[in-house]
């Protein structure tokens, strides 16, 4: 039942980690979304308030999930128990009643908003189906056309703005977008894990970052090509040397997650070496 379940709260990052960390270890793939929010210096997004991060217990203490919420982002939740994810929402409901949606492993995430409909009245739009993917293994081609080089602060601005476009769909509000790519292309220099592919001509068609490595995964972020430039197979080429370079540095594994309707990129994502790990699915409130 509901009412065994225990929700637990903090505004610190360290806290969620040191109370959470463990559990998310064990499945580090599916959570490195949660692990990135509790363990990476620029895992808090920009936002509105006081980060929430969440934690749900059993009846014996023991933790069942997870969860982490800012305002204007939807929020990410690990996968737990159905009984979890309705008492994860009966307690957010009074501390973070404006919360925009949700996103994560699809009955976890299709539970809670199906709960916070109930206790709002709003209504729980199913969004975005993605999958989950994981790459363990790549190749870079031997026939790439141009080739890699490391950002500089010269591209800071260039790079912002495509990742900007790149986040167009994402639901937040322009303002907000434009916050969240400077601040992910910005960390992203700022620790060496960036680059612009350039074709041979030496101009820049795109660039892509990554994560810093967490419980041994890496998620390339930021993936982005020059509309000019997409006929050109540089999608595959900036991912999969993003994957390779990770991979390389010692991750055991890299993930990233492929949105369904976006048809043609799964073809870019499974040419790499990623494959289908959960499915996952991102709720608006409204």
């Amino acid at each position: 039942m509901v009412d065994t379940m225990r929700v637990h709260t903090t505004a610190s990052p360290a806290e969620f980690a040191e109370r959470v960390g463990g559990f998310l270890e064990r499945e580090p793939a599916r959570n490195n979304v949660l692990l990135v929010h509790a363990l990476d210096p620029n895992g808090v997004p920009p936002g509105q308030g006081d980060p929430v991060f969440s934690w749900v217990t059993d009846a014996s203490g023991e933790l069942v999930g997870a969860a982490f919420a800012r305002l204007p982002y939807r929020m990410p939740l690990s996968e737990m128990p159905d009984d979890a994810a309705r008492a994860l929402a009966e307690h957010l409901v009074t501390v973070l009643p404006d919360l925009e949606g949700v996103a994560g492993a699809a009955q976890s995430a299709k539970v809670f908003a199906a709960r916070w409909a109930e206790l709002t009245g709003k209504t729980a739009n199913s969004e975005r189906d993605q999958w989950l993917m994981v790459c363990t293994k790549t190749t870079r081609p031997a026939d790439a056309a141009g080739g890699p080089r490391m950002s500089t602060q010269d591209d800071l601005e260039t790079v912002a703005e495509w990742f900007m476009a790149g986040m167009r769909d994402s639901g937040l509000p322009p303002e907000q977008i434009a916050q969240r790519a400077r601040q992910l292309a910005g960390g992203q220099l700022a620790g060496n894990r960036q680059i612009v592919w350039e074709d041979e001509h030496g101009t820049p068609v795109g660039a892509a970052g990554w994560g810093l490595r967490i419980a041994g995964v890496v998620r390339p972020a930021g993936v982005f090509v020059s509309p000019d430039h997409r006929s050109g197979g540089y999608a595959t080429l900036l991912l999969g040397e993003v994957t390779a370079r990770a991979l390389d540095n010692g991750a055991d594994a890299c993930v990233c997650t492929h949105f369904l309707k976006y048809e043609s990129m799964l073809a870019v994502v499974e040419r790499v070496g990623y494959r289908r790990l959960a499915d996952f699915t991102e709720y608006r409130f409204s």
